[in-house]
C-alpha cells in the first residue's frame, strides 16, 4: 500500500530509475507487452492504455528471463489496470493478487486465483517517489521502482506454490482443474486459511522488522507478506542501476543473513 504523500514531493532517481529507464517508459506501448504475454505466456494482461505500470511488467518480464530460476516463474493468469471505482470489493491497496477466484471488478467477471491488479498511476517518476518514501520510512524491504510490482508477482508465485503442492478442492472450476486434489491430510485451500491469521513470535517479528521491514511483519497473511519481501528484496539486490536487469545471482549473497533470519525463511519455505 502506498502512502499519501505530497504533490511537492521532489521525484529522485535513487529507487532504481534512471534518466534513461524514464525516457524508455515514455515511449512505451503497452498493447505491444499484452500481445506479447498473450501469445507466449498465455497471461491476459490489460494496461488499459498505462505506459509506467506497463513499462515496469516488461522490465519485469525479461529480469525473471534472464535469471531463469525454477522457484521464480513468471505466471499467473491476468493482470489488471484498475482505478478505485471500478473495484466490485472493499479493497484499499494500490497494488494486490487474489488468493481465491473471485468478482474483483464491477461489470467484468470473476477473476482467477493469482491474479494481479494494480492501481492506474500518472507517471513512474511518482512510482518511484512513492516507494522510495515507504523505503526510507522502515517499512518495505526495496526501494526500487519495480519493488511493488514483484512483490505481487511472488505473492501470485506462493499461492501457486501451496496449490501445486497439496492440490485444491474449493468451489472454483478453473483452479480445480489447475490444482488437482493431492494424497494430503489438508488441501490447499485449507493451508492458505490458516496462514491468513500465522504469525511469527515477537523475536522472529523484530528480526523480520530489521531486514523486511514493517510491512512483513503485520500480523495478516504474514507469511505471504515475508515470502513476497524476502523474494522482492534479493531479485532488486541483484540488478544493474543502469539497466535495471540482472547482473548478478540474486542468490550469491543469501548467506550474509543470519541464521535465525534464514530459519524464518526456512519455515515459510517448507510449508
Amino acid at each position: 500500500m502506498y502512502p499519501t504523500i505530497s504533490t511537492n514531493f521532489s521525484p529522485n532517481f535513487t529507487a532504481g530509475l534512471n534518466k534513461k529507464l524514464s525516457a524508455r517508459c515514455l515511449v512505451f506501448e503497452p498493447g505491444n507487452l499484452e500481445r506479447k504475454l498473450s501469445l507466449y505466456e498465455n497471461i491476459d494482461a490489460d494496461f488499459k492504455g498505462n505506459r509506467p505500470i506497463a513499462f515496469c511488467l516488461n522490465q519485469i518480464y525479461y529480469i525473471f528471463n534472464k535469471l531463469n530460476i525454477k522457484i521464480l516463474k513468471f505466471t499467473f493468469p491476468r493482470f489488471r489496470v484498475f482505478n478505485q471505482n471500478q473495484l466490485a470489493i472493499n479493497f484499499k491497496n494500490t497494488a494486490f493478487c487474489i488468493p481465491e477466484t473471485q468478482l474483483v471488478l464491477k461489470n467484468d467477471l470473476p477473476f482467477e486465483t493469482g491474479s494481479i491488479f494494480q492501481k492506474e498511476i500518472d507517471n513512474i517518476e511518482n512510482l518511484n517517489a512513492l516507494i522510495e518514501n515507504d523505503y526510507q520510512n522502515g517499512k518495505r524491504s526495496s526501494n526500487h521502482f519495480l519493488a511493488d510490482t514483484i512483490h505481487e508477482i511472488m505473492h501470485s508465485i506462493f499461492i501457486d506454490k501451496i496449490y501445486q503442492k497439496y492440490g485444491y478442492n474449493g468451489i472454483c472450476p478453473y483452479t480445480k482443474e489447475k490444482y488437482p486434489i493431492k494424497n494430503t491430510q489438508k488441501d490447499g485451500l485449507e493451508i492458505m486459511k490458516q496462514l491468513q491469521n500465522k504469525r511469527f513470535s515477537d523475536k522472529e517479528n523484530a528480526i523480520i522488522r530489521s531486514f523486511l521491514g514493517e510491512y512483513a511483519a503485520k500480523p495478516i497473511n504474514q507469511y505471504h507478506e515475508v515470502f513476497a519481501e524476502f523474494f522482492t528484496k534479493l531479485i532488486c539486490e541483484s540488478l544493474s542501476s543502469k539497466t535495471a536487469l540482472p547482473n548478478k545471482d540474486p542468490f550469491e549473497n543469501i548467506q550474509k543473513y543470519p541464521k535465525e533470519f534464514l530459519s524464518i525463511i526456512a519455515k515459510i519455505l517448507n510449508i
